[in-house]
């Protein structure tokens, strides 16, 4: 999601960022579980991720 590099909790908390602010136009990396949408299911597959699981 911060384009670093790195799968990590700075992107968990980016994602969160974007969709509170409803700012997740122009990112597709933020439909993280590709259902077209991008929600809080997204902040949880990313989650899961982050977790290794």
């Amino acid at each position: 999601m911060n384009h670093d590099g790195q799968v990590n909790i700075t992107d968990v908390t980016t994602l969160i960022s974007m969709i509170m602010s409803d700012n997740t136009s122009g990112n597709p990396e933020a439909d993280v579980n590709s259902d077209g949408n991008v929600n809080i299911t997204d902040v949880t597959t990313l989650i899961t991720m982050v977790m290794g699981s």
